[in-house]
């Protein structure tokens, strides 16, 4: 131990530097030294002044406590920096100064640890080595050493090296900048690969292996590259490499590792194609037999993203939710390299995300249980079940959307997900089971506080009361099918709202679950708790109310409009409220206490069996109708359904017989007779509270259906699972009228290639000139089919995929405004015709120009797709214009318009006819030239043909 001033160097200027971090950060340290290495340092801080106090030991604990007095025994301890010599933890235990030292903060730090960090990326890494191992070291002689080193520049480039960042040279290298220029001789080439040593600890033996002679720039990029490359992947391994390079690697200092790893995000971000090149030639370099959970969180080489995608399908069959969540999350969120350059990896990745979610969902949800009474099961399925059947849904809309051959590993993911099908399966066939025991022992009817046929006079009417006379409408949402776990998808996407009240409650539906029940019921048609049903045919058709049955929208407004009175009550489609804008809504919710908005599309699209394609985009459309009426006025929303639903997979063969296969529905079966059957519930009409008529409704007592003949459908309702019976009331109460976004959008697209069978397109979100400040940094958008031929019916969209500057959110693009991004996507119809699109906004919160991209896309037909009939789209998804305009797209002069209209009409028109139409062979021969970009905006494709000699263009699928 010395007290002997020296002159600092770089070495006590690191410790400098991280001793006044940790003082300003912790307060009161106490610096351990046991081998009294930073004496001399200390006392040259006590000489000259420090930014901190500092106090020091220096044989006397009684001096020393009297100096921290003032800091130690004040309330806000004033930071300090203590200087223990001589001493470790364990020393300071047995002293006068362990009460202080225990209420202080420790910092402790070798010298040879000192060094390596003020040295690493300075120097090279065996010189650090040879210095260290001369023997012991003193603080004084370690700077003079590294001041030495780094006085030792030379001549020639040297200098600009030092001055640039690494980054900034191998893009230098790889472009052909200043240093590139310069290396002319051994001695340059030489200074380049002495700095590389020195900033990245590049091994000569690793640039030795045929590139150390070269002066090509782009050869030593290489090489500096793939060090780089091998640096981050060893630093970030789990577990310690055994190979014998590669353990040397691996005690590298921590800086060099990281700034190997700068590097790499680097080349990943600015270099795509030179690092893509790069990784898969020096990964034959690195130990690529390690198992997947060795490896680390980055995916420095494509044989990692390979291993653990592997490793990831493989745990999803051991159940191995967390581990394969873990590895899926971001991977299935393009935060892997390998998955952003391959749309179909990312693709895999979110199949298995989805997956291992919805099998974490079932483990957390646990058994059914025995619960005693209807409400207890509501509460039981809002709290757990209702997370698995969103996730089953996600799950199931993913697997439409992106499960191609083209994925990887497609055969093993399609049997994985086949498996969670059949463990969800079991789970819900359990919970149902247990439900409809619970229903059989305590009765099928809830609380009135739980029945869906009291909501009305519960909820909604009490609103337009509390609104009566301040010219506030309230608007009920009538949503059929929006099952429970949509609407709390629904309330998470609205958010937090200022000055708002916002509820989510579960209700049970009556029995059975179908929309002539569960749609009536919630109009005011209740008397004294009981109803009146009224049969026709094999099913309830509609309820008594006073003098008239309530059965249709219509009747259901009337009975509304008469329990709440006012002037008006305005019933609109969803898609009318979308259609129009706040000015028009305002004037008709004028004077109404009650406005009734009545959507069919998630049953309409169910049924036709296109449901898990779209029912992300009706989601997104109520959130916007939300949005246009709040803007219109409307304070007060209640959300709500008339049923849920099951998504059942294909299979048929455990359909239930009853009777014969005309008898039943498909989830229950009315019955004059009081049978019970094996695998069924029954409940009597009159126990269900329906006065009037007789009888029992039977059900299945899982899941499965009854055996109705023909195909099975994976759309199912009308029985008794907590599925089909819990249904959502959201409702929103806002104090404050809506506030808008005053600033206007634009948004620009085009077409790209697309990948993996899907279409392309890149797009951006402007914020016009306009507006001087402010704005969203994100807009949300939705893809549109345009069909302007009129020959086209409904198209659906199937977003698969977003990149760089956008989130896809189900069918919601949240696109940042200002940067670019990407969105591939395919088109489902009952055609293969050729479409136009538009991305549209679809939040309703901004005004935002909308883009209809230039070029025609093609239609999958579904039948190519799956076996058995071909659903019919929802018209929903398709805006349709004239069966002519998009001949305005192409050139109005020259003649062009008019060969392909007759090619539309006609199927074919020779070389000879179209020069008449174009105006002579000089005008058809331009037109030849550039036929394919004409083409490309026809709803058709067409082709040249020659027979007989004579040229021809043919639309396709016409006889010519």
């Amino acid at each position: 131990m010395t007290n002997t001033l020296h002159t600092p160097g770089p070495v006590s200027a690191a410790l400098d530097a991280e001793l006044r971090e940790v003082v300003r950060k912790q307060g009161v340290v106490f610096l351990l030294d046991k081998e009294g290495a930073y004496s001399g340092f200390v006392d040259r801080l006590l000489a000259q002044g420090w930014t901190y106090p500092v106090c020091a030991w220096r044989g006397s604990f009684l001096q020393l406590m009297v100096d921290l007095d003032d800091h130690a025994a004040s309330v806000d301890r004033t930071p300090v920096l203590v200087h223990l010599p001589g001493f470790n933890a364990d020393d300071v235990k047995v002293s006068p100064l362990f009460e202080l030292y225990s209420a202080g903060v420790r910092h402790q730090k070798a010298l040879e640890t000192l060094i390596t960090e003020a040295a690493a990326g300075r120097v090279r890494p065996e010189q650090i080595a040879a210095f260290k191992g001369d023997g012991p070291q003193s603080l004084q002689g370690a700077d003079a050493w590294l001041s030495a080193q780094l006085r030792a520049v030379g001549d020639g480039i040297a200098a600009q090296l030092t001055a640039m960042t690494t980054e900034a040279l191998v893009d230098d290298l790889l472009g052909g900048g200043f240093i590139s220029g310069r290396l002319h001789s051994a001695v340059e080439v030489d200074q380049l690969w002495h700095h590389f040593g020195r900033t990245l600890g590049l091994a000569d033996a690793w640039r030795d292996e045929g590139t150390a002679q070269t002066t090509r720039a782009k050869d030593v990029a290489f090489t500096v590259c793939s060090w780089a490359m091998v640096v981050e992947y060893v630093h970030d391994l789990q577990t310690p490499p055994t190979h014998e390079q590669l353990v040397q690697i691996a005690a590298l200092p921590t800086t060099v590792a990281a700034a190997c790893s700068a590097l790499a995000v680097h080349l990943r971000a600015r270099h795509a194609a030179f690092y893509t090149r790069t990784a898969m030639e020096t990964e034959t370099r690195v130990d690529g037999s390690m198992q997947a959970q060795h490896l680390g969180r980055i995916d420095t080489f494509l044989f990692e993203e390979r291993a653990i995608l592997e490793a990831a399908v493989t745990g999803l069959q051991a159940e191995s939710w967390d581990t394969v969540i873990d590895w899926a999350r971001p991977r299935a969120a393009a935060l892997s390299f390998w998955t952003r350059q391959e749309p179909q990896r990312q693709n895999a990745w979110q199949l298995v995300l989805d997956a291992a979610c919805l099998g974490k969902a079932i483990v957390d949800a646990g058994s059914a249980g025995d619960v005693k009474s209807l409400d207890a099961a509501v509460d039981r399925y809002v709290a757990r079940g209702a997370a698995v059947d969103r996730a089953h849904r996600t799950l199931e809309q993913r697997r439409i959307a992106v499960l191609y051959p083209q994925v990887p590993y497609f055969e093993l993911l399609r049997a994985r997900l086949d498996e969670m099908r059949g463990r969800w399966r079991t789970w819900a066939d359990s919970q149902a089971r247990a439900f409809n025991k619970t229903c059989c022992e305590h009765g099928f009817l809830p609380s009135p506080e739980l029945q869906q046929r009291t909501l009305f006079d519960q909820v909604v009417r009490p609103l337009t009361v509390d609104s009566a006379g301040s010219n506030d409408a309230t608007a009920l949402f009538m949503v059929d099918a929006l099952r429970f776990e949509m609407a709390q998808e629904l309330f998470d996407a609205i958010g937090d709202v200022p000055s708002t009240h916002k509820h989510l409650k579960a209700r049970l539906a009556e029995l059975p679950t179908v929309t002539e029940v569960g749609m009536n019921v919630l109009a005011p048609v209740v008397d004294n708790g009981r109803l009146k049903p009224a049969f026709s045919g094999d099913g309830i058709k509609g309820f008594g109310a006073g003098e008239f049955r309530v059965f249709n929208p219509e009747t259901r407004r009337r009975a509304m409009f008469d329990r709440v009175g006012g002037k008006g009550c305005p019933l609109l489609t969803l898609e009318e409220v979308l259609a129009k804008d706040a000015s028009a809504l305002r004037k008709t919710v004028e004077q109404a206490r009650l406005l009734v908005v009545h959507s069919q599309e998630i049953d309409n699209a169910g049924e036709k069996g296109v449901g898990a394609s779209v029912f992300d985009k009706v989601l997104q459309d109520l959130r916007a109708a939300w949005r246009l009426l709040r803007e219109a006025g409307v304070k007060r929303f209640v959300i709500t359904a008339d049923h849920g639903f099951l998504l059942l997979d294909d299979r048929t063969g455990d359909a239930k017989a009853h009777g014969r296969k005309i008898d039943p529905k498909r989830r229950h079966v009315f019955s004059d007779v009081a049978a019970d059957h094996s695998g069924e519930v029954r409940v009597a009409l009159k126990d269900l509270g329906y006065d009037g008529v007789s009888g029992h409704v039977m059900f299945p007592d899982g899941v499965g259906t009854f055996d109705i003949g023909g195909r099975g459908q994976n759309f199912v309702h009308g029985g008794n699972s907590l599925q089909e019976r819990v249904i959502p009331v959201l409702t929103l109460v806002h104090k404050q009228p809506a506030g808008s976004d005053t600033h206007a959008y634009s948004v620009v697209a085009t077409a790209i290639d697309g990948v993996g069978g899907m279409h392309g397109i890149e797009g951006r979100v402007v914020l016009d000139h306009t507006s001087l400040f402010g704005g969203k940094k994100t807009i949300e958008l939705g893809l549109r089919v345009v069909d302007d031929t009129g020959a086209v019916g409904g198209v659906v969209v199937e977003l698969a995929q977003t990149r760089q500057g956008a989130r896809l959110a189900g069918s919601v693009i949240h696109a940042d405004v200002g940067a670019v991004f990407e969105v591939y996507f395919r088109l489902l119809g009952s055609t293969d015709a050729r479409v136009r699109v538009v991305l549209v906004h679809t939040g309703g919160d901004a005004v935002v120009a909308d883009a209809v991209v230039d070029g025609r896309f093609t239609v999958t037909p579904l039948n190519t797709l799956a076996s058995g009939p071909v659903p019919k789209a929802p018209a929903a998804t398709t805006t349709t214009t004239t069966t002519t305009t998009w001949l305005q797209d192409l050139p109005a002069a020259g003649g062009i318009r008019q060969v392909f209209e007759h090619l539309a009409a006609h199927g074919a028109v020779t070389e000879t006819e179209a020069s008449a139409m174009l105006g002579g062979p000089r005008e058809a021969r331009r037109f030849s030239n550039h036929f394919e970009l004409y083409a490309a905006k026809a709803p058709f494709r067409v082709r040249i043909d020659f027979a007989g000699g004579i040229k021809r263009y043919v639309r396709e699928g016409s006889d010519g």
